[in-house]
């Protein structure tokens, strides 16, 4: 295996069709939109929520660098479908807002997937919302089962 098979393993080492500008702008936008869309909803502690945004941003940018935003539909719907929820999580009906959770966890584990599918490291990305996402609505339900500011 020669130098360049191996680094072809990894994919942001893979090149991409957009200039380093371009990505580099394309980025900016990604962790720019994450980042506020993480503060809005106000779901999570901030050093948490800068970790979250993060790695949502580089998770869907490391697709967009490879394909174009025609390949990418289904994927970035997903990915816009999860702001949605994060909103949708400040409800001040209890219910909802656990529902909203619920399909929060959801949209990640499907984004997680849909990334994987495309690009094995986007979907790694993914892993750790993807676990902080079930982490606090787990707290959400036990905070809704014992009664306690649900």
């Amino acid at each position: 295996m020669t130098i360049h098979e191996s680094q072809s393993d990894f994919s942001f080492v893979r090149p991409s069709h957009r200039t380093r500008p371009e990505q580099l702008v394309g980025l900016g936008i990604y962790l720019s939109v994450c980042v506020a869309f993480v503060f809005l909803s106000r779901l999570f502690a901030q050093p948490f929520a800068i970790l979250y945004a993060v790695f949502l941003a580089f998770g869907m940018w490391a697709l967009w660098r490879r394909y174009s935003l025609r390949v990418l539909k289904l994927e970035l719907s997903v990915f816009l479908a999860q702001f949605l929820f994060q909103l949708g999580a400040r409800f001040e009906v209890p219910l909802l807002a656990l529902v909203s959770l619920l399909l929060l966890f959801c949209t990640t584990l499907l984004a997680a997937l849909l990334l994987w599918k495309k690009e094995h490291t986007a979907g790694m990305l993914y892993f750790y919302p993807l676990c902080w996402v079930f982490y606090v609505a787990s707290m959400y339900m036990m905070q809704c089962i014992k009664g306690t500011s649900c």
